[in-house]
């Protein structure tokens, strides 16, 4: 993984140098001066503008060069066209870090594009480090350092906490930041990455996950360049105990590229950000609600065991309610042990239910104490129980009743969470807020944040027990040619890369056209399949050159000389291999296939075959070449996962040699990925342990 980048000078900085500065409180070079000098950053603020002698009383430079004391960061106002040339002082000076709110760069077009390519060579050759351009600035909460302009570092009472967070949206980003803080989470370090020139989020994150201040990760995701680092830095967060909560937007097909296969189509980005953040410890927001509520959850400073629940309710109604949504969430309500539920009948009322979830029938409190504690205290010591919810007005209804669930929560080492419907008890909640107790105002975002907290536990756990290496060949790389100047390889030619590889494929026979009348089909069993063969027609349906089902000699033979009379028709400059001849397979359809994506890399794809593929796109991803244990992984995370268990009189599938089809396939595509753009292997009949393909297709990368 690539080396984190020391950021501590950029957000603790000895000195700022504020280029383009002015006294204008509504000014992009007035604000930041105005938020320097008035909220208690104890460092050195320089102005720099040659049209001025002072702002705000300090004397003002003509020039970076002429700073006389420590300066770590500059944060640059200037004209786009201006800024290189300030970087390239910047460096002379020794400035090592330079925070760009200037716009008029790629965002504005070709001229803009020209100064930012220049803007990102002169930080090169500068040795600066460049937050931006077209950013809003850098923010340390706790020491009162607002290096930016803007609505969000005009504000000067954020909470103060352990959450960290990096926003490609610089409005919201700082939108999210004031409903949280108002919320009661507290943040200290926020930046906005605006064009990523050079430091992009990426960076940031993984500074933080690396910071001790820091407990909490958050990021506001549009895009990333590299999905290998992305990766990487999930990982790290399951060795550091650090969650990123990562609100991805921009997700929708509008952006996802006109697919040549199959399988490229069913494999756009948002599913690879998707999976690479099920393979970490990222945790997906989808609203600001989800990043209050998650932080609560994690700021409770313990993980659960699993993600097994025990529910307290004090109503059967609000128990149903409960289950469903943790049920959905997909938590898991176990039964108490008989040992547990035996305690329970000792102290609950007659009508209470001693299942999960348990039900106290209304009545929440017995000589005075809180039943709905006393409930959580028994639920907690059930070994099968990971955490607990309480939804009950008792555990909040006192500050008496708020620290006994503390102390209980302390006692047992589990996660409590509380939902209470109250609009009051704001003394409890207080409480509870001190000590990290999460509660909620409604059983969905308590379900929200326990789904959260199981996640990132469960993963943490598989991290730490496998073997943190990358997967060993299991073969040696097999020799193959791809052809230069080729888009797509004919049937033959895809089928033969598949079988350097080992992949299984249905038996077929070559037939040049010239063999049509005369063809040998012994090695053949009947009935077959007869396709065109040729690099220029990848999708043989649209020429309608494919014939199946075919059960003798002289039916392949007349289907033969049709689908070469036909592909001829549909594009007469195509260039005709003959024609294959395959036996028919039988099975439950899958599709297997992998793409070199720009951004993540090789990529192997897996899912349901058939009407599945087309109109339900049952797939997952898995990043090649794979771990081990990963391909089986993948054949679980399908809808139709059932489908491989066996059905209607089919056999269980053979899943370690499906697992072998998928490792194979991921070497293929990570061996190559510089020269194969996809490959589609659809479909993959699987019929127990006989698992063949009956189709193959190989894109490969476009010249330049």
């Amino acid at each position: 993984m690539i080396a984190p980048v020391d950021l501590t000078r950029l957000f603790s900085p000895r000195g700022i140098a504020v280029i383009g500065a002015s006294e204008s409180a509504r000014g992009v070079g007035g604000q930041p001066m105005h938020f320097l000098t008035g909220y208690g950053y104890v460092g050195a603020v320089y102005p720099v503008n040659p049209k001025r002698e002072t702002v705000l009383g300090l004397r003002c430079f003509a020039s970076v060069l002429e700073i006389p004391g420590e300066c770590d960061v500059a944060l640059i106002a200037l004209p786009a066209h201006l800024v290189p040339g300030i970087i390239r002082e910047c460096g002379q000076r020794g400035v090592r870090f330079a925070v760009v709110l200037s716009s008029g760069f790629r965002e504005v077009g070709p001229e803009g594009a020209a100064i930012e390519a220049e803007l990102i060579l002169a930080g090169k050759e500068a040795g600066v480090r460049i937050v931006g351009p077209n950013c809003m600035g850098v923010l340390n909460i706790p020491e009162k350092i607002h290096n930016g302009f803007g609505q969000g570092f005009r504000v000067n009472d954020y909470r103060v906490g352990p959450i960290a967070m990096a926003t490609q949206s610089g409005g919201y980003g700082f939108t999210l930041l004031r409903n949280a803080s108002r919320a009661g989470i507290g943040f200290n370090q926020v930046v906005s990455v605006g064009n990523s020139v050079d430091l992009t989020s990426l960076d940031f994150i993984a500074h933080f996950l690396e910071s001790d201040e820091v407990r909490i990760v958050s990021a506001f995701i549009e895009g990333i360049a590299d999905g290998r680092r992305l990766i990487a830095l999930g990982r790290r967060a399951l060795e550091v105990g650090k969650p990123i909560l990562v609100w991805k937007v921009g997700n929708t097909t509008v952006g996802q590229k006109a697919a040549a296969s199959h399988t490229a189509s069913l494999a756009s980005s948002y599913d690879l950000y998707q999976a690479a953040f099920r393979e970490g410890g990222f945790i997906e927001l989808e609203d600001y609600e989800d990043l209050v509520d998650v932080a609560k959850a994690f700021l409770c400073g313990v993980l659960p065991a699993g993600n097994r629940v025990g529910l307290v309710s004090g109503s059967g109604g609000a128990g149903v309610i409960a289950a469903d949504r943790f049920s959905a969430a997909g938590l898991q309500l176990p039964a108490f042990a008989a040992e547990t539920q035996a305690r329970m009948r000792e102290i609950f009322p007659p009508l209470a239910r001693t299942n999960n979830p348990i039900d106290l029938s209304g009545e929440n409190t017995k000589d005075g104490q809180s039943l709905s504690n006393a409930a959580a205290e028994i639920a907690l010591a059930d070994p099968g129980i990971d955490m607990v919810m309480v939804r009950s007005g008792q555990s909040t209804g006192s500050p008496e009743a708020a620290q006994a669930l503390v102390d209980i929560r302390n006692a047992a080492g589990k996660p409590v969470l509380v939902a209470t419907v109250a609009e009051d008890h704001q003394p409890a909640k207080t409480l509870l807020d001190a000590a990290n107790v999460p509660w909620f105002l409604t059983v969905g975002r308590a379900a929200t944040a326990a789904r959260a907290l199981a996640d990132f536990a469960v993963r943490k756990l598989r991290y730490s027990a496998k073997v943190a290496s990358p997967p060993a060949r299991p073969f040696p790389r097999p020799v193959i040619s791809l052809p230069i100047g080729e888009r797509f390889l004919s049937e033959a030619d895809s089928r033969a890369v598949l079988a350097a590889y080992g992949l299984p494929m249905t038996a077929q026979v070559h037939l040049a056209t010239n063999e049509i009348g005369n063809a040998d089909l012994s090695a053949l069993k009947f009935p077959v399949a007869v396709k065109i063969n040729s690099p220029d027609l990848p999708h043989k349906s649209d020429a309608d050159a494919i014939r199946l089902g075919l059960r003798d000699r002289t039916a392949v033979t007349a289907a033969a000389r049709e689908v070469l009379s036909n592909a001829a028709r549909h594009d007469p400059a195509a260039r005709l291999d003959g024609v294959l001849v395959q036996e028919m397979a039988s099975g439950t359809e899958f599709i297997f296939g992998a793409i070199s994506d720009v951004c993540f890399g090789p990529v192997v794809v897996f899912g349901s075959g058939g009407i599945f593929a087309e109109v339900m796109a049952d797939v997952t991803h898995g990043f090649a070449p794979l771990e081990p244990g990963r391909a089986l992984a993948m054949l679980e995370q399908i809808r139709g996962t059932r489908l491989l268990q066996g059905y209607r009189g089919r056999p269980p599938a053979d899943l370690a040699a499906l697992a072998d089809f998928a490792e194979r396939l991921g070497w293929l595509i990570a061996d190559h990925a510089d020269q194969i753009e996809s490959i589609d292997i659809n479909p993959v009949f699987v019929d127990g342990h006989i698992i063949k393909a009956a189709d193959a297709l190989i894109v490969l990368r476009e010249e330049g």
